[in-house]
């Protein structure tokens, strides 16, 4: 049975002419989100067709069954393909012009199938009278022209599954065996354009010097040649379109073989998830993250999202569209179902390319204003409201401070967000407390005092990335012998109790503390300058002069801050500095990035690079209209927070009041 969801397609503005986009696959024609997860994805060369497999329930799947769906992405028609009750299915191929769809599929055991788009119908692949016993099987390969398909088939003890490996003509629907069970269990297969070459792996023993050998089958001739050897340990990415070279990764690289000289030539590092029928293009996975790459110039693409899983089938011709699965919200407005989606990036390559389009996301409530936001990890984020402190974490954005607490604000939570500190009145006597929820047991630590000594005031609490320690700032009463007492910095351990001061005792005022990953380093303002304390050897180090608001990177080794017009950060070690003309910075926790305010607007710099990225962008790709401020940068330098009350940065800001925003940069 075949189901079209079909409707009037919606669809994100119109993209200028090889404009970098992204596209939501998994929705229904309409537009409208699936409510559950979708994923392995694969696109046809054409880039017309997407498949992938779902358990939304609005495309009438379950958890337990999940769908076979295929998307053209010109009309948004979604067309399921429906074997009957209890089948499960993976593993879509699509042919180049996405006609013919190989799938695997089963209810108890998966086995190979072929659907044709012309026919509406799906055709399981068996052999006649296979040798041995076989009760499963998979697909591993479409040929571009949909003629011809490769398939293992085997049984359910484990080193059985994928004894034997076949070849599908299409076009006389003869099943020819390729590679016997004595050679041993397949690890994979992918045929030539004219089905004339296959290549495959032949897994072997898993605990030797070569677990995993590759060769090509010549099934006119029947030559079969390894052409892994020299390679180490080798694992096939395809066989090109044409028969002439194979892809394969091997010595966290890429590896291209020819056959017709027999030789071996390196093409990229990393490790290749995909690539197109002509070889020239691959999807890497490398130390710049995930990316398309073209194996001949060394351009590249955007780096696809942290969580971006691709198949095999996850690129279009000449590399220009990917597919694949993320969990990440900000690639497409209106991505609010907090599930796994399907996606296509289309983009230009180049030496240099720009990130991933991305959409800002608003956190906190409709009405009410929001403000200073504080990061973590991710995209927890602490910020005040209404005389509340909030923190959105997985889950979405909660209230951290008690009822009686009001007004609360100045929070700040620890990288995963399971302690957030925060000032609020003292519940005994109403006067000045920092407060600390751990908000996995709800418990509530209150602080007031130092040596039994009350404080008059207190402040600026930040928690540890780690969740173990709490800096803030406080001034003491005054006695006779210092009748004009200036704030201090102060560490104090959640575990155990103890209380350190960490300012100078020069008796001028000190404030704005930032800690490093495990709070040995505290950065703090004291007197004009800003100064970086070792609390293991109680080394005090002048980081700035004539300096303010330090923001201080996890190793504690890079420091951030304001002096005069311009936002330094400087390495400790080397005495290295970046300066750039803005106010407000956040380092990031890897101290690769800066977050920082120029005018009106917040930006990110890439440290390393120099390169500067607006992230205060309105719907369109301008600068946003009304004042953005008080930037905080993520741990790895992936998301800035932000606040502003331009209406401008996402749909259906109507409130008129300051918000707080996220920005995912890379």
């Amino acid at each position: 049975m075949l189901v079209a969801f079909t409707g009037t397609t919606a669809s994100a503005a119109p993209h200028a002419p090889h404009a970098p986009h992204v596209d939501r696959i998994s929705t229904a024609a309409d537009g409208s989100q699936a409510d559950g997860t979708s994923n392995d994805a694969a696109i046809s060369a054409d880039g017309r067709h997407v498949a992938f497999v779902s358990t939304a329930p609005s495309f009438g799947c379950a958890h337990f069954t999940p769908c076979l769906l295929v998307k053209d992405v010109t009309d948004g028609k979604v067309t399921r393909i429906d074997l009957g009750s209890g089948y499960t299915y993976g593993s879509p191929t699509p042919s180049a012009d996405g006609s013919r769809i190989a799938f695997s599929a089963g209810t108890r055991f998966s086995a190979p199938y072929l659907y044709d788009r012309a026919t509406g119908r799906a055709e399981k692949l068996w052999p006649q009278d296979p040798p041995g016993f076989n009760e499963l099987g998979q697909v591993q390969s479409l040929s571009p022209d949909g003629t011809h398909v490769a398939y293992t088939i085997g049984n359910r003890n484990a080193p059985e599954n994928t004894r034997l490996l076949y070849v599908r003509d299409t076009g006389t629907g003869v099943d020819e065996l390729v590679s016997p069970a004595e050679e041993g269990q397949k690890g994979g297969a992918s045929v030539s354009g004219d089905g004339e070459r296959v290549a495959y792996s032949v897994r072997g023993d898993v605990e030797g010097d070569d677990p995993n050998d590759v060769f090509v089958k010549d099934r006119a001739t029947g030559e079969r040649t390894q052409v892994d050897a020299d390679l180490g340990v080798a694992y096939l990415i395809r066989i090109t379109a044409d028969g002439r070279r194979v892809l394969l990764n091997a010595d966290s690289g890429v590896y291209v073989h020819d056959l017709r000289t027999g030789t071996s030539r390196r093409v990229a590092d990393g490790t290749a998830f995909a690539a197109t029928a002509d070889g020239r293009y691959a999807l890497v996975s490398g130390e710049d993250g995930q990316r398309v790459r073209d194996l001949r110039t060394g351009l590249r693409g955007a780096a696809l999202p942290p969580t971006a899983q691709a198949t095999d089938g996850a690129l279009a011709d000449k590399g220009r569209a990917v597919a694949f699965s993320a969990r990440e919200s900000h690639l497409v407005p209106g991505d609010t179902n907090r599930e796994t989606d399907v996606f296509v990036f289309s983009g230009e390559l180049r030496r240099n390319p720009a990130p991933m389009p991305s959409v800002t996301e608003r956190i906190g409530g409709p009405s009410g204003a929001s403000h200073d936001p504080v990061m973590g990890a991710d995209k927890v984020v602490s910020f005040s409201s209404e005389g509340d402190v909030l923190i959105n974490a997985p889950g979405g954005a909660s209230r951290v401070n008690s009822t009686t607490q009001k007004p609360s604000s100045e929070g700040s939570p620890c990288y995963s967000g399971r302690m957030v500190g925060y000032t609020a009145p003292y519940d005994a006597d109403g006067g000045p407390g920092i407060h600390v929820r751990n908000r996995s047991v709800g418990k509530l630590t209150s602080l007031g005092s130092y040596q039994g000594v009350r404080f008059t005031w207190m402040g600026q609490p930040v928690v540890d990335p780690t969740c173990q320690w709490l800096i803030y700032a406080a001034t003491l009463p005054a006695t006779d012998t210092d009748p004009d007492p200036q704030p201090r910095i102060y560490r104090f351990r959640f575990n155990g109790g103890g209380t350190d001061v960490v300012s100078a005792s020069t008796g001028e005022a000190a404030g704005n503390p930032s800690v490093n990953y495990d709070a040995r380093y505290i950065a703090f303002e004291q007197g004009g300058d800003v100064y970086v304390r070792d609390l293991d050897t109680g080394a005090l180090e002048k980081a700035g002069e004539h300096a303010t608001a330090p923001s201080l990177g996890a190793d504690g080794r890079k420091v951030a801050y304001q002096q005069g017009r311009y936002a330094v950060v400087r390495d400790l070690d080397t005495g290295a500095t970046t300066r750039v003309r803005g106010t407000q910075p956040s380092l990031a926790g890897t101290g690769t990035a800066l977050a920082y305010t120029s005018g009106r607007s917040v930006y990110l710099l890439e440290l390393a690079t120099g390169k500067r990225q607006l992230v205060s962008v309105d719907r369109w790709g301008g600068r946003n209209d009304l004042p953005a401020s008080h930037p905080s940068v993520n741990a790895d330098g992936t998301v800035v927070a932000f606040e502003s009350a331009s209406p401008d940065l996402v749909e259906g800001d109507t409130n008129g009041v300051s918000d707080v925003f996220l920005r995912t940069v890379q």
